[in-house]
């Protein structure tokens, strides 16, 4: 072998120790951040772990939710009466909507307009039984719709002075009643299904407002 030719061949074998040199370097570096990723990941998974324990332990007794100006917007508490209320409010802080648990453990739905005045409620009663109202501006109640404890359906509606002025029943044997009523609440017309035949001063469909 010629000098040239062997003077090349140890540069090329030098610059192949370098390279390798330079190669177990980076591998030495590459162990390291994946060492070190490893660890965080470990770490970010025990402090996640340990947050997520966290926000199931925390316990508060009123939460606000307010929007970017500062405004409550939404609040979710517990009474002085002991029972659970969600609230969410417009951006004048009028509540809107409202869920609620009453002391005797019934839920009810409420929706308030602008002035927040209750304007139409849905509930289950303490007997178990569902129903809707309607209310005027003076939260008297002109319309309701119930299903009885019998399971029997009706739709009521009353007046100003909340006295019931027009009944529409299915009575248990399934056959459906019409009732009108005077402002004493006294039935003046009826028309009954099972019969085909109008009549005055027959009995009412027994149907209830919603409370």
């Amino acid at each position: 072998m010629s000098l040239p030719a062997f003077e090349e061949m140890v540069g090329r074998l030098d610059r192949l120790e370098r390279t390798n040199q330079e190669l177990r370097r980076t591998c030495r570096n590459w162990g390291r951040l994946a060492r070190g990723v490893l660890l965080g990941g470990l770490v970010a998974g025990i402090a996640g772990a340990k947050y997520a324990d966290d926000l199931k332990r925390i316990e508060a007794s009123h939460f606000v939710l307010k929007d970017k100006s500062g405004k409550m917007r939404a609040s979710l508490g517990i009474r002085a009466d002991g029972t659970p209320g969600l609230g969410l409010f417009d951006d004048r802080g009028k509540v809107r909507l409202s869920l609620d648990i009453s002391p005797d453990g019934t839920p009810g739905v409420n929706v308030y307009d602008k002035e927040s005045t209750l304007r139409a409620a849905m509930a289950i009663r303490p007997d178990g039984t569902p129903g809707l109202g309607l209310f005027n501006e003076k939260q008297e109640v002109r319309l309701s719709l119930d299903v009885n404890p019998d399971g029997t359906p009706g739709l009521n509606a009353f007046d100003s002075s909340n006295v019931l002025r027009a009944a529409l029943a299915v009575r248990p044997d399934g056959t459906p009643g019409l009732g009108l009523f005077d402002a004493g609440g006294q039935i003046c017309f009826s028309l009954d299904g099972e019969v085909g035949a109008m009549e005055a001063q027959a009995p009412a469909p027994q149907v209830g407002p919603l409370h």
